[in-house]
């Protein structure tokens, strides 16, 4: 009886020895593990086609990242166009490029974006700060206002959303040629102080604004102090416009250059 037992016993634990050799083996396919020779370590089994499959992957990656870089300095190109123009008060030029920017975008978005969302951000979405950006001036030029994020996206023609950063870049960036154009305005003396006092009005509204929110996109950063260097530049404007009023003779100076056309 006894002598049964054990030999019951025994199978049993050879059973549960198989049952855990099964399970180890099944472990190491999981995880890519196989073991070595006798008395070895453990060897690691690595998988070329994985490998290669990721090298696939990546190289297409890096090689739409360039298309997205090409193709995103036309529509800045555009873009910068389009102000040259604002500034020459030559609105049908302005809005063949504006169409330009609007066409290019939406080509690059659909081609590359949609299937790469990664690369929404870097080059991308600079260019869509500088279309934002001849968007807003377009409309302050002509209408005298600052365009709301509602209106810039209608405005836009774009099937895809602008995001808040991108719009932000592109009224900040607004106040430069907004102050640019201030300071041109200047030489033509007392007439043009409503033009310099709309110009400081919107910049102020960008400035405090801006200074109203809670954070700010850490690549936006960097254009707070040309933003606050630009709204002074007004300010000293609209003083020696004031003296020039009073009979004080004033050289206006840092008058503006005009902005040369992108090559």
């Amino acid at each position: 009886g006894p002598r049964g037992g054990g030999g019951a016993g025994a199978g049993e634990a050879a059973a549960v020895e198989d049952a855990a050799v099964a399970a180890e083996a099944a472990a190491r396919a999981a995880v890519g593990t196989a073991p070595a020779a006798a008395g070895g370590a453990e060897a690691t089994v690595i998988s070329l086609q994985l490998i290669g499959d990721i090298k696939v992957r990546y190289d297409a990656y890096d090689e739409q990242r360039e298309v997205v870089m090409k193709r995103s300095r036309d529509v800045i190109k555009a873009a910068k166009n389009a102000v040259y123009a604002l500034h020459r008060e030559d609105y049908r030029k302005a809005d063949t490029f504006l169409k330009q920017c609007t066409k290019d975008a939406q080509e690059i978005y659909r081609d590359v974006i949609v299937l790469y969302p990664r690369l929404r951000d870097g080059f991308f979405s600079s260019c869509l700060e500088e279309f934002a950006e001849a968007c807003v001036y377009r409309a302050f030029r002509q209408d005298r206002q600052l365009m709301s994020f509602e209106d810039l996206q209608t405005q836009s023609g774009l099937s895809f959303t602008l995001s808040i950063s991108e719009y932000l870049g592109g009224i900040m960036d607004l106040t430069g040629e907004v102050g640019r154009w201030a300071v041109r305005s200047a030489s033509g003396g007392r007439k043009a102080k409503p033009t310099i006092e709309l110009c400081l009005a919107c910049v102020d509204a960008v400035y405090n604004g801006v200074q109203q929110l809670p954070s700010m996109p850490s690549n936006l950063n960097k254009k707070i102090r040309p933003l606050k260097t630009t709204l002074t530049k007004i300010e000293g404007t609209l003083y020696e416009l004031a003296l020039l009023s009073q009979g004080i003779s004033v050289r206006i100076d840092d008058v503006a250059a005009e902005p040369q056309e992108p090559e």
